[in-house]
């Protein structure tokens, strides 16, 4: 049965986002398992729906909101769909698929990029006895990789020195891969809790509104998960931006932004970008040197950075001056909205050309959602609309499949979880398999 492999799945996988502690997504299978939630649980929520029981929907909605925004932006964005198409690569370069051994190490490299969307713990630094007193202080730092051979490498890692009220580091983040990823999560489940407190009505919304507060600050003032927070806290701490939701929205946009971004504009950015003058650096310091690094490469997190501190202070004002903000910032980095989204679509639909030719008929469904979302989705937006995209049935934490979405333009309502997962968790088995072989 897929759940259970699934499940075993995650014992040694499940740690890329450990914050997903109620859900869980599976970069190898493309699976959404909502853990926390069995189907006594599912059905209230379909009572919910037709009662408008705004009490009962918060125990779910945010969370579906969640891991449904990791499946989006896994197929439905240029990054996610670079990963589809190394995926392909790898489960198909299998012997039994055709593949020849001169094509083998697409099956090891794939490991190996998977890996990396979350550094190893090695680069993380967590101060266990130090008490995380607020408010945080903030330090961004950069430093080198290691290689797969040991060796210090020319690919930059930024990192974020959090540290207490006293000035006492509390942890040392990467900022990685996962950090957007789980941003982009963390803003969709955010708008998705707020919007359904403030239809409660009387002393019900002030609890609610208490317990989201409390709940938040908690999440990002956890110095054991710096790495899934960073991104929020590098965007408020520029802004001096105190809301949280607000800090989420712009997030928001940054992180889609981000993992669309085309490799055709990264030398227009090393071209056009005034590093130092944006960072307020000396001319040529070695920090510039490997941001720029970070950028011919197209680190995510960098990008990011540059993104969040080109903003002018009044992003935070208002919604359309989030979107003046950000398109201001985009400006000092030689870029638009317009530029990036003509060439995304320009880059997406290469990539979409080459899925649509795996052998693998489950690439070629997700290779189709994706394409089909994509194109339904604002880089200005703040949010995701589920009802109005293609998204997968999912597992309860019980093991029953569901479908939380079943709009009739769903490109996946007749897909049972069993068809995309079968086929790519064999393509997983060849992985680990040839992977464990490789060796010096």
């Amino acid at each position: 049965m897929s759940y259970q492999k699934l499940k075993n799945n995650f014992k040694s996988y499940k740690r890329l986002l450990e914050s997903d502690t109620l859900g869980s997504f599976d970069f190898f299978t493309y699976t959404v398992c909502l853990d926390s939630i069995d189907t006594k649980t599912y059905n209230d929520f379909q009572k919910a729906l037709n009662l408008k029981d705004h009490g009962t929907l918060l125990k779910f909605t945010p969370l579906t909101a969640h891991e449904l925004t990791h499946f989006i932006d896994s197929t439905s964005t240029l990054w996610g769909m670079k990963h589809l198409l190394k995926m392909s690569e790898a489960y198909c370069s299998n012997n039994t698929k055709g593949g020849q051994e001169a094509e083998f190490h697409k099956a090891k490299n794939f490991l190996e990029h998977t890996r990396s969307l979350r550094f190893p713990n090695y680069y993380t630094v967590v101060s266990k006895d130090v008490e995380p007193t607020r408010p945080w202080q903030s330090r961004i730092t950069i430093g080198k990789l290691f290689d797969l051979d040991g060796k210090l490498s020319d690919r930059p890692i930024l990192f974020s020195n959090f540290s207490n009220i006293h000035g006492t580091l509390l942890a040392r983040s990467p900022i990685s891969t996962v950090s957007i990823l789980e941003a982009s999560a963390m803003s969709n489940e955010m708008v998705s809790r707020v919007g359904l407190i403030e239809k409660l009505e009387g002393d019900a919304k002030y609890v609610e509104r208490a317990i989201h507060k409390r709940d938040f600050f908690d999440y990002i003032y956890n110095q054991n998960i710096t790495e899934y927070s960073v991104c929020v806290h590098i965007l408020a701490n520029h802004l001096e931006c105190k809301d949280l939701f607000i800090a989420f929205q712009i997030c928001s946009i940054i992180t889609r932004i981000v993992l669309n971004f085309p490799d055709a504009l990264l030398e227009k950015v090393i071209a056009s970008a005034k590093i130092h003058e944006i960072l307020r650096i000396p001319n040529g310091h070695e920090f510039e040197g490997r941001m720029y690094s970070g950028v011919k490469y197209g680190n995510l997190g960098i990008l990011y950075y540059l993104i969040c501190k080109s903003l002018p202070k009044y992003t935070q004002e208002s919604k359309l001056k989030m979107i003046d903000g950000v398109e201001e910032s985009l400006g000092r980095l030689g870029l638009s909205f317009s530029s990036i989204n003509t060439e995304a679509c320009k880059e997406a639909e290469e990539i979409t050309s080459k899925l649509k030719e795996s052998k693998l008929n489950a690439i070629r469904i997700l290779a189709s959602v994706g394409r089909d979302n994509f194109h339904k989705i604002s880089m200005k937006s703040a949010s995701l609309d589920f009802s109005n995209l293609s998204t997968p049935a999912i597992y309860l934490g019980d093991g029953e499949e569901v479908r939380i979405f079943n709009n009739n333009e769903n490109l996946l309502n007749e897909v049972k979880i069993e068809h995309i997962f079968d086929e790519l968790y064999e393509g997983q088995e060849w992985v680990e398999r040839f992977s464990e072989a490789c060796s010096a």
